[in-house]
């Protein structure tokens, strides 16, 4: 064994643990201070990862030197020290040598690993916080606050084993560091009383709408026990269309606007707004479903159309859509409608050009006023472009007092 391998063991079994004790390196150049300074801080971090790793695995100090030790597969150049163990708090002290040039580093462990240390410590607290959080939602019965709270605790137990991933690195850990908690147990429970929930409307649905809007109906939702309050909801078609939580009496009333009307499909989807995999494991992956009929009123119209022959046809087309369409007949005692549409040159890019357009369509009763956009190869084209992209839900409503009955 050489002289540098005896003194390195020396140093190691003088500091059979680190914690509260002082680590030490001396270290000389022929080249520099420099080189002193930085030979003596790769030898503190060799004695630290040496040191965490004799601990944990049992590796005798004798292994050190035969060429396949942590030490020499961990730092093989002394430029490589700052990026391997980042020394927080390490002291370099240059010491008067007879020749060439002398240092000797120092660290104090626990103020190396303060800021490691207090986060896990801090972590435990935040995880047996949030565990008793969780065990009294379940007792009261407000499971989302239970679920939210595993989320939390399980985010923080992912965090404290990086931190102590970290920590294990330079530091012999001991059953101190060891995190124990119930989450399993906890979310076992939540499961179980999940399996028993059921979420039924309060009445048979039987719903025909005129309009994109649904009266209002109420969904109840209850578990083994009884109602269940503040369990969360959501309704949907290809969106979500509302978010509730029960009351008290478990029972939560949608009332929803903008559903599907024009086309299907026409059902609402009511499913309990919790993560997948927790809905997964209690066997709630089956919504409730919500049906409904539409019955769109025709309604016709007389339209005076001055513009273009295309253009008017286009607006024709678009107000079918709507269920609006238009006649000719003079005998018909249809509301009479104006169309005026104005545009502004906006540029040109190419061969199209764009405007910004105002739709305004007037009557008795009716006021019907917009704004669009359009782009084409010529005005005309750019008008039929501004009318495809135009809504007229808002005419169709205001003719529903002379065509919806």
């Amino acid at each position: 064994m050489n002289i540098k391998a005896l003194i390195l063991c020396a140093c190691l079994a003088a500091m059979p643990a680190m914690a509260g004790k002082i680590v030490t390196y001396t270290a000389t150049s022929k080249v520099s201070q420099e080189e002193a300074n930085n030979a003596a801080m790769a030898g503190v971090a060799k004695q630290i990862k040496s040191q965490v790793s004799a601990t944990q695995t049992l590796t005798k100090y004798e292994d050190i030197n035969d060429g396949k030790s942590v030490l020499g597969e961990t730092y093989r150049a002394k430029s490589n020290v700052k990026s391997n163990v980042v020394l927080k708090g390490v002291k370099v002290v240059p010491v008067k040598a007879d020749k060439g040039f002398k240092a000797t580093a120092t660290l104090d462990m626990d103020e190396f690993t303060a800021d490691l240390q207090f986060r896990l410590k801090t972590l435990k607290q935040e995880i047996a916080k949030l565990e008793k959080s969780a065990r009294k939602a379940i007792d009261t019965r407000v499971y989302i606050n239970a679920a939210t709270d595993l989320e939390k605790a399980e985010d923080k137990v992912n965090e404290h084993n990086f931190y102590l991933l970290q920590l294990a690195d330079v530091y012999p850990l001991d059953d101190s560091h060891r995190l124990q908690h119930g989450l399993p147990e906890i979310e076992k429970l939540l499961v179980e009383r999940l399996s028993s929930v059921t979420v039924t409307t309060t009445t048979e649905p039987n719903f025909e709408l005129t309009r994109a809007e649904m009266p209002s109906w109420n969904v109840i939702v209850k578990d083994s026990i009884g109602p269940v309050p503040s369990f969360p909801l959501i309704a949907r078609q290809s969106k979500t269309l509302s978010e509730r939580r029960t009351q008290k009496n478990g029972i939560a009333t949608f009332k929803l606007r903008n559903v599907n009307f024009d086309k299907g499909p026409y059902v609402i989807i009511v499913e309990p707004n919790f993560p997948l995999e927790l809905l997964k494991k209690a066997g709630l992956t089956s919504a409730l479903e919500v049906p409904y009929r539409v019955r769109q009123s025709r309604c016709t119209i007389k339209l005076d159309c001055e513009m273009i022959a295309n253009a008017c046809s286009a607006l024709e087309n678009a107000l079918s859509k709507k269920s609006i369409f238009t006649t000719t007949d003079e005998e018909s005692t249809a509301p009479e409608l104006s169309v005026e549409i104005e545009n502004t040159f906006r540029g040109r890019l190419g061969f199209i050009s764009s405007f910004d357009f105002t739709i305004a369509i007037k009557g008795e009763n009716v006021n019907f006023f917009t704004t669009a956009k359009g782009v084409g190869k010529t005005e005309v084209d750019a008008t039929i472009s501004a009318i495809k992209k135009t809504d007229f839900s808002a005419l169709q409503k205001q003719l529903m007092p002379v065509c919806g009955k």
